[in-house]
């Protein structure tokens, strides 16, 4: 009998595995987008500075995903936080507060979500824009080749660095370093970070000052 349960043990592992191994693109044909260019959001850890409805200077903007099987068909019913974000250039990762990000619903019949709520994180993506994954696998392009599909989205915060000269999910005087450097700059001019420009108009001055001390001692927690 223990012969005959360590065999069904291994039958079943083997099987597990081979199941998996054969689909290991199962979502590669899905696409993504935003619904309008040079999209730029200002995050938070916190959660508390702009959304991604905010991210072309009205309400009602948004990332969208259509999830599509390996038959290229529509997959509906895929779960709100089965998604994850992050840059696309792996020198600007952010610092996610929490991994997934919520979509607005499930997938409808076409496979198809939006994503326009609040991104908790820390960091700067000022190039090479935005993945997103759907239940770990990250979208590419042209689908399924061996490129990320990059979102074309500039994200700032005032979480700038920390101990690690990363974000670190906090906003703290670690970050007032880097942001002093570049204040009372103007695009152009030397020490500027448009990372610390966080109403886009190309001058790190007081009214950016004003939103760092509105995050300040802002966490993930």
């Amino acid at each position: 009998m223990r012969v005959i349960l360590v065999l069904f043990a291994f039958f079943m592992i083997t099987f597990a595995a081979g199941a998996h191994a054969l689909d290991p693109d199962t979502f590669c044909y899905s696409t993504a987008g935003v619904s309008c260019q040079n999209m730029k959001v200002t995050i938070c850890p916190r959660g508390d500075f702009e959304q991604i409805r905010n991210g072309c200077g009205g309400t009602g903007d948004y990332i969208w995903i259509e999830v599509r099987d390996l038959a290229h068909n529509p997959v509906p019913g895929v779960p709100w936080t089965d998604y994850w974000i992050n840059a696309c250039n792996a020198a600007q990762a952010l610092y996610l507060c929490v991994e997934a990000i919520a979509a607005d619903s499930l997938t409808g019949l076409n496979g198809r979500t939006t994503f326009s709520g609040i991104f908790r994180a820390g960091g700067c993506v000022l190039t090479g824009g935005l993945y997103i994954a759907v239940q770990g696998e990250i979208l590419r392009n042209p689908p399924c080749g061996p490129n990320y599909l990059c979102l074309n989205v500039v994200i700032k915060g005032p979480d700038l660095t920390g101990a690690s000269g990363k974000p670190d999910g906090v906003v703290n005087l670690s970050d007032l370093i880097p942001f002093g450097t570049s204040y009372n700059k103007n695009l152009g001019q030397g020490g500027y970070s448009a990372c610390c420009d966080f109403n886009d108009d190309d001058k790190c001055n007081l009214s950016d000052f004003a939103y760092f001390g509105q995050h300040y001692q802002h966490s993930c927690m």
